[in-house]
């Protein structure tokens, strides 16, 4: 019988822990992990102009932007741009009308527009965007690109939409491109469940929901808990409740979802 003293117990016990940790180690190398995505650099730009005869900067008209620049993404880069500049100047509703094509002609454009109304009315008009990062999920990165206008009135219109971009293809991903095909009316069911229970949760009742009813919405996101959809101020909710954020749950996009894009 082989009987082991209590130093060779300590070495045997030392030894089978080293064991148990290489081997956690080698089978982490053979998953997927976040340390294993492509670096993302990036630098934030920022861009602020004033009315030209601005005296206190807190009375005068003002843009201000703030962009994130991904380096070595020309393609992601001008995407972004693009969707800023159709913000900035129509809040992303329609194609804008004035056909700028840089920050300096929005701002100028905007400007000018203040000025003429100057006599008409004193408030004072504010416009500003943001694009950023919001996450990113295996090699779908999303950017939240946001803008605020105002330009008289009750209140100013704020306005997102999340630009979901594959790093790998370094392309846009639409919400059509995630859906495996022939299951859109399979995920627009589950979108509407989860839109009741929303409504559920905020105890709205027959009148909010006659009047706010259900839509579609082609601002998605992936996370971990699975597809969130946004939806702007006077989508499916009035103004005083902001966006609202509506959660299809992951164990249910299975046999809907890409499983490229569902994975980790």
């Amino acid at each position: 019988m082989w009987i082991m003293n209590t130093a060779g117990k300590l070495r045997f016990a030392a030894n089978l822990a080293a064991l148990s940790v290489l081997l956690l180690t080698l089978a982490a190398c053979d998953r997927p992990s976040a340390s294993k995505q492509a670096p993302l650099e990036s630098e934030v730009q920022t861009f602020e102009r004033l009315a030209p005869d601005c005296q206190q900067a807190e009375d005068c008209t003002s843009v201000s932007i703030t962009r994130e620049v991904f380096a070595g993404r020309p393609a992601l880069n001008a995407a972004v741009s693009e969707q800023l500049l159709m913000q900035l100047q129509g809040n992303g509703e329609a194609a804008p009308a004035s056909g700028a094509t840089s920050l300096e002609q929005v701002a100028d454009a905007f400007i000018q527009q203040a000025g003429e109304v100057a006599g008409i009315s004193a408030a004072r008009w504010q416009l500003s965007g943001d694009a950023k990062k919001l996450a990113r999920h295996g090699n779908l990165l999303t950017v939240t690109i946001s803008s605020y206008m105002y330009s008289g009135g009750a209140h100013g219109i704020p306005a997102t939409h999340w630009l979901n971009w594959d790093l790998a293809a370094d392309k846009a991903v639409t919400l059509a491109d995630l859906i495996q095909p022939g299951q859109e009316q399979a995920f627009w069911k589950l979108a509407e469940e989860a839109h009741r229970n929303w409504l559920e949760s905020q105890k709205l009742g027959d009148d909010f929901r006659e009047n706010w009813p259900f839509a579609h919405s082609e601002d998605f996101r992936l996370t971990g808990e699975g597809l969130k959809l946004l939806y702007g101020v006077y989508t499916i909710a009035p103004y005083s409740m902001g966006e609202v954020e509506l959660m299809v749950p992951r164990a249910q996009l299975g046999e809907i979802v890409r499983a490229g894009y569902l994975s980790e």
